[in-house]
């Protein structure tokens, strides 16, 4: 689809007060009186009405309003008659229309009147508060970019045309430019979303209406790729006047044509010579900058979903987790109360029940654990920890499932205690995990070695093996070195980029055998890379796989804790 911006040169006005002030108007003073209250409790300064005409009166005249909040049906003046009035006064005011009627008529032309906000009746306070809120926000914005736009007129035009990546900025910055070295009295730009789609023009609120004739020479600039003259016919209507003159200019990025340049006035001597020269010129610096607002705008807004995905995905482990919490430690208190009394198979039916909430629970702390580190509540506690009782202590707690799975662990460590200063239940969440993973993806009689080393300062050797995080950590102090090695399924070559990743799993999640949701290791990532280490992974399909981890080997000094 192709959009058309259109301008004349008619600067607007805007102004604004410490104090946002809100004009409400609804014919039934009921919904004027509760948005009133609502908007006067939030700080707003409200100026309310039931007259639609003294509401336009108002707005007419000396008073200044930063939002209007109107209903749609009124008798006397619809809310969207009463929204190009306060627009016509002011551009940047801020618009919510509340209606019973949200039919597809009315969006439309609340979208072609600027509206805000769009609020089906009946509406939630909390509702009303928010829309306003980012209304305002949005009026904010706006006139920002307004003042910015005065700034840019003391540029020059092709400094003016590259200052910007959003495209409406371009195209008005294009229009006010091509009118200020032309005389012209009015202009489009119009935008080829894709090449070769259908030109489909929409008109604009500020340049006027383009006639069929108008179309026809935009089209045709499009299809012949080259200036258009026309002289004689209605091409567009500006003011209620018809203006008969008009050049269309084809505007291109890299050999291809992505918009047209419309200029229209109702003399002769808009062909004055120089003109069609100094305007084409323009027009070449035009389209490449059309062309990179464009590719920035699509990568704004992929960036923004990522953005808006990404806090879905932390409100809903915020949720999820804090709802789990609460039934899952009454279900593991009450069932290990009834365990305790129990006996012979009621007993182990009991235990399988409480393995299993446990694990429910290991998962929501999991979850917990990311959102912390995400939103920086995460607080390290250094302490002196051994890393040998560290190791011992992850074993004990994975003991039961390797046992009935008949795996045997085996450690490789130094004879002394290797004492040294860091998160003690940061590291054991970090061996908890590897050993966990190392157990559940291990088949039966299978083994896993756990082994600790003090290495060097300086560069890790990872044997090759990526290093995670992408950057090599460097220190000054040697290394405390963990790996775990089981002779498991193993990961393939194409898998091992992302098996940090959060929520990934090398199995398909509806015909994988093994448990887990594919957070424990994104969860080592994290912690090591908070501790300052670093972990990476040796692996084969089929052949077992090497997890090793990395931290800083801080030595005690006087007044460290000891855990």
């Amino acid at each position: 689809m192709s959009q058309v911006v259109g301008s004349r040169r008619n600067p607007g006005a805007n102004g604004a007060g410490n104090t946002p002030r809100i004009l409400v108007v609804d014919d039934e003073p009921y919904m004027c009186d509760v948005c009133s209250r609502t908007l006067q409790r939030g700080g707003y300064a409200v100026v309310a009405t039931s007259d639609p005409q003294a509401a336009a009166r108002m707005l007419r005249g000396d008073e200044r309003f930063d939002l209007l909040l109107t209903d749609i049906k009124m008798p006397a003046m619809s809310g969207l008659e009463l929204a190009y009035i306060a627009r016509e006064q002011d551009p940047t005011i801020a618009i919510i229309i509340m209606t019973g009627f949200a039919t597809m008529e009315n969006l439309q032309q609340s979208v072609q009147r600027g509206i805000a906000d769009f609020l089906s009746k009946p509406f939630e306070l909390e509702h009303l508060r928010l829309a306003v809120d980012q209304a305002l926000h949005k009026r904010s914005i706006l006139q920002d970019n307004v003042r910015l736009a005065a700034v840019e007129r003391l540029l020059d035009s092709s400094q003016a045309l590259s200052a910007t990546l959003e495209l409406a900025e371009v195209a008005d910055t294009l229009l006010r430019v091509s009118l200020e070295q032309t005389n012209f009295r009015a202009g489009f730009v119009v935008l080829m979303a894709e090449p070769q789609a259908p030109l489909t023009i929409v008109p604009s609120l500020a340049g006027g209406t383009l006639f069929p004739a108008g179309h026809a020479l935009i089209e045709r600039a499009f299809r012949e790729q080259q200036p258009q003259l026309a002289d004689g016919e209605q091409i567009c209507q500006v003011d209620g006047a018809a203006l008969g003159q008009a050049l269309a200019l084809p505007l291109r990025a890299q050999g291809k044509i992505n918009g047209v340049l419309l200029l229209c006035d109702d003399h002769a001597s808009m062909l004055r010579p120089g003109v069609l020269e100094s305007v084409s010129l323009l027009a070449n610096h035009a389209g490449a900058a059309l062309r990179n607002a464009s590719l920035y705008g699509e990568l704004d807004k992929a960036y923004q979903r990522a953005q808006e995905l990404d806090r879905l995905k932390s409100e809903f482990i915020s949720i999820a987790s804090h709802e789990l919490r609460t039934p899952l430690s009454i279900v593991l208190g009450y069932t290990m109360m009834v365990r305790d009394q129990s006996e012979n198979e009621k007993r182990l039916y009991l235990e399988r029940v409480m393995d299993s909430a446990q694990r429910i629970k290991d998962i929501v702390d999991d979850m917990v654990s990311l959102r912390h580190l995400d939103t920086g509540e995460t607080e390290l506690a250094p302490d002196q920890v051994v890393i040998q009782e560290l190791i011992r202590n992850a074993i004990e707690r994975v003991r039961p499932g390797a046992d009935e799975r008949r795996q045997t662990i085996t450690l490789d460590m130094p004879d002394q205690p290797l004492l040294f200063v860091c998160d003690h239940e940061k590291v054991l969440l970090i061996l908890g995990h590897l050993l966990t993973n190392a157990v559940r993806f291990t088949p039966p009689k299978g083994a896993i070695e756990i082994r600790a080393r003090l290495r060097p300062s300086g560069p890790i050797d990872s044997g090759g093996s990526r290093i995670i995080p992408a950057s090599q950590p460097t220190s000054a102090l040697p290394w405390v070195v963990v790996e775990v090695q089981d002779t498991g399924i193993g990961i393939p070559e194409s898998e091992l980029p992302r098996i940090f990743d959060r929520f990934y799993q090398v199995a398909d999640s509806l015909t994988r055998d093994h448990g887990g949701i594919g957070l424990g290791l994104a969860l080592v990532r994290e912690l090591v890379s908070a501790l300052g280490g670093a972990v990476w992974v040796a692996s084969q399909a089929g052949q077992g796989s090497t997890f090793a981890v990395a931290l800083p080997y801080r030595q005690p000094v006087a007044g460290t804790p000891q855990q």
